[in-house]
């Protein structure tokens, strides 16, 4: 049987040869102090020398020799923010591996400060964020300073009354309008369902983690800075109340100079239908308790 011609020029595997790309699933965890998130902007550097991630994944998958189709995240991170769980999907051209091969292919070429937790082949259709139902997101406060934890926690100078805290964290609960708490880009929906909040205490580290359907730019830091201030004794919880209820311009440029440091915060689980429950909340970094 003669096989159909195929465009010249084009690719085996690639988006002009008809064959579909090899469609995989990426789990990824990621230091993100020396990069500015996640969203590529060209071969891991723009012109200006912009580090992302996933620029710094691309840029390996092409050192390799692969012919890099699509790659895709589940969502944005901020500069400076951290993923214990980010997921991609990712489509190569030509000959691609295997899945195994792609891992040491990546543990090879990737940073320290980068790896890739799992592969595994999937739907071509896949796409990491479309599908996406919920995110997960953990900040770690420390209490007291630490000489390991800087990266990877705010620790916030002077005494704080945690049951405030607790107050203020919990007063975000819902579907919310985030107006205030967050920047809107054109056509966003400002409101986020809240679907779990949690506050623990590990040691000398304060845990707040929040699960919602989607997240609006900056909201999770301004979030914890809101609640932050209250605990500090310097706001109250029912501002961020009537702020939720009926946000004003005002109240949005009020919590974006409130907001708390990226280096605390972690998205830490992206869900999918039929995914588990999530885990007990637990530090990525442990602070322990004065004696």
């Amino acid at each position: 049987m003669k096989r159909p011609d195929r465009t010249p020029g084009a690719k085996p595997g690639g988006p002009k040869s008809g064959l579909r790309p090899a469609a995989y699933r990426l789990l990824v965890e990621y230091d993100g102090s020396r990069y500015q998130g996640w969203q590529k902007q060209g071969a891991g550097q723009t012109a200006q020398g912009v580090r992302t991630v996933a620029g710094t994944l691309e840029r390996v998958l092409k050192e390799a020799g692969l012919d890099l189709v699509t790659l895709g995240g589940s969502g944005r991170t901020d500069a400076g923010v951290h993923a214990l769980g980010q997921v991609a999907h990712l489509h190569l051209g030509g000959r691609a591996p295997r899945a195994w091969d792609l891992q040491k292919i990546l543990d090879e070429g990737l940073p320290g400060d980068v790896a890739v937790r799992a592969i595994t082949t999937c739907a071509p259709n896949f796409h990491a964020r479309h599908e996406a139902i919920a995110r997960t997101y953990l900040y770690q406060i420390a209490l007291r300073r630490n000489a390991f934890a800087k990266p990877y926690a705010w620790w916030v100078k002077g005494a704080l009354d945690l049951e405030r805290l607790a107050e203020a964290w919990a007063a975000f609960q819902g579907n919310q309008d985030m107006s205030a708490f967050a920047d809107l880009d054109k056509g966003d929906d400002p409101r986020s369902q809240i679907l779990g909040q949690d506050f623990v205490r590990d040691g000398d580290l304060i845990l707040l983690r929040v699960t919602a359907g989607h997240f609006l730019h900056r909201q999770v830091r301004r979030m914890v800075g809101a609640s932050v201030l209250c605990a500090q004794g310097k706001e109250k919880v029912r501002r961020i109340v009537q702020d939720l209820e009926a946000p004003t311009a005002e109240a949005n440029l009020f919590w974006a100079a409130s907001a708390a440091p990226s280096a605390g915060l972690f998205l830490e689980k992206v869900h999918y239908p039929g995914d588990e429950r999530p885990e007990p909340v637990r530090p990525v970094v442990r602070v322990a308790g004065q004696d």
